[in-house]
């Protein structure tokens, strides 16, 4: 158990606790209790476990191809369990519903940013776990009132107060952590440090794939649902419809929009199949 707990910082381990405190307390709580148990149901539609368990799968050959190289050690598997539930799940999901032309380069950009080195140095070189315990509900109170102080023009000297703190806190913070990253650099191993790092690069880049078929399915969800209502009613045709469609457009993103823009608006239900050929033809061409 200690060698167990001896994997996460104490950062994490206070995040946790509180984690814990927190649920006991929505499951304990009469009025919130029957809003969680649904918000749990809501979770376990299948409309998510399935992608979620595609999802999992996916990480775990990343981790079984990982496992049969040399340096590979089990403690690696806890940044990589932490990085698909609380990154890669995100991304595979915000894919469905994106907007951005260029999200999926963003996604492996965002990561080689200096704002991800800051971020591991933060994760990795924590106060004492009293400390962290201490500090995370103060920084969260900080930033609530914040917020809140934000909305009111009449708070305004107040929320400028809350930024000199918090500007005050964060420079304390960044003290103590390279402080500590100092103290316990000649005691870590480099190469584990390194790998630690890497992890968010690396899978980042390796998510890209599902994360770019899940945009390309929820596309074509969209666009046949829009082609439902412009298809005739012989469901032999409106499958050899969204056949050639799909044949089309393959799995390019792009291609998918472009016909759900541009030609959809075109299809109706008396369409004659020679003209829904040509249509195809012409987006080809196109």
């Amino acid at each position: 158990m200690m060698k167990m707990l001896e994997l996460f910082s104490n950062r994490e381990l206070a995040l946790d606790l509180y984690a814990l405190i927190f649920i006991v307390w929505l499951l304990c709580s009469r009025k919130i209790r029957p809003s969680t148990i649904n918000l749990i149901k809501s979770a376990c539609h299948r409309q998510l476990i399935i992608p979620f368990f595609f999802i999992l799968c996916y990480a775990g050959i990343a981790i079984y191809g990982l496992s049969c190289l040399s340096f590979w050690k089990w403690q690696y598997l806890k940044d990589i369990v932490m990085w698909v539930l609380f990154a890669g799940v995100p991304i595979c999901f915000n894919a469905v519903n994106t907007k951005e032309e260029q999200y999926f380069r963003n996604i492996v950009i965002d990561n080689l940013k200096f704002t991800a080195l800051v971020e591991f140095i933060f994760g990795t070189f924590t106060l004492s776990f009293i400390g962290e315990l201490i500090v995370q509900p103060i920084i969260l109170l900080l930033f609530l009132l914040q917020a809140m102080a934000g909305k009111e023009e009449k708070y305004r000297a107040f929320k400028q107060f809350l930024d000199a703190v918090i500007a005050i806190s964060g420079i304390l913070l960044i003290y103590f952590t390279v402080k500590e990253a100092i103290t316990s650099y000649i005691y870590l191993n480099v190469l584990d440090l390194l790998v630690s790092f890497l992890i968010p690069i690396v899978f980042s880049a390796f998510y890209l794939p599902i994360a770019y078929l899940f945009a390309v399915y929820a596309k074509y969800q969209v666009l046949f649902i829009r082609m439902t209502f412009k298809s005739p009613k012989s469901k032999k045709l409106k499958c050899k419809h969204k056949w050639k469609v799909f044949v089309a457009c393959g799995l390019s993103y792009k291609q998918i929009c472009r016909f759900e823009k541009e030609y959809v608006k075109r299809l109706y239900v008396s369409l004659p199949e020679s003209e829904f050929t040509k249509l195809i033809q012409e987006f080809k061409a196109g």
